[in-house]
């Protein structure tokens, strides 16, 4: 990221995941467990963008599930800094995450879940109508970064579940992305996009970060993570490592 996007970030710290372990129990096999998060420790401050880095099967969205509070980890903490106050998502209860969700966290899943009936402008809109934003502002938003993600305006008032894999990621990034967060959870956010809409996805989460936003993300395009992250947490074998920019750089 450019020095002059640095230079509005603050330095307080935003997520800090300690001794962080989580595991699964199969029991319709013989109650195989399977370790899928061993001693993960990192920090996220804000402005910065972490891309979790490692092989396939090695927990990185496990490890983006918990911090959205999706998986209860067996031990180990999540604390997350927002408006009201420091929580600890790896002990808080539904309501309290709940909460975080509407007010502090933002998720950008790999795939769109579909709401039948619902318009593609109605779905990125709502989570600034229930964070009670007017409805003109809201709507208003929707269409910029539809816009800005080159879906077609004829798609606007059309429910997304006949869109292809791109255009529903691309749904799927506006309603991630309209309403601004303390902290943005992103899994593989440009896997089904085009160059030239990875360029505007990149662009969204380097604005994200210049307004001190905490981003994670999972990047499995190299140029992607490499134009977004700041820094890498190397998770391989269910371990993680933090890297330092020198490694970052040459990673």
């Amino acid at each position: 990221m450019s020095p002059s996007t640095q230079t509005t970030q603050t330095t307080q710290t935003v997520i800090e995941v300690r001794d962080l372990c989580k595991y699964f129990i199969l029991h319709q096999q013989g109650g195989i467990r399977i370790d899928a998060l061993d001693a993960i420790n990192f920090t996220v401050k804000a402005g910065e963008c972490v891309a979790l880095y490692g092989p396939s099967g090695a927990g990185k969205s496990t490890l983006l599930k918990a911090l959205y509070g999706n998986y209860l980890p067996t031990s180990g903490s999540i604390i997350v800094h927002c408006p009201r106050g420091p929580v600890d998502i790896a002990k808080a209860d539904p309501r309290t995450v709940s909460m975080l969700r509407r007010t502090c966290i933002s998720y950008v899943s790999q795939f769109l879940r579909v709401i039948p009936r619902v318009s593609t402008l109605d779905l990125v809109a709502e989570p600034l109508l229930y964070a009670g934003v007017r409805a003109k502002t809201a709507y208003d938003r929707a269409a910029k970064l539809l816009s800005r993600l080159n879906l077609p305006p004829r798609l606007w008032n059309l429910a997304p579940a006949t869109f292809s894999g791109g255009e529903q990621q691309r749904v799927n990034i506006a309603r991630g992305f309209i309403r601004p967060t303390p902290i943005l959870l992103l899994d593989e956010p440009t896997a089904s996009l085009d160059a030239m809409n990875r360029k505007v996805v990149v662009e969204l989460i380097q604005e994200a970060c210049a307004n001190n936003c905490a981003v994670v993300g999972i990047f499995h395009d190299d140029d992607t993570r490499n134009k977004v992250a700041t820094s890498l947490v190397h998770i391989n074998e269910h371990h993680s490592k933090e890297l330092c920019d020198a490694e970052l750089m040459s990673a």
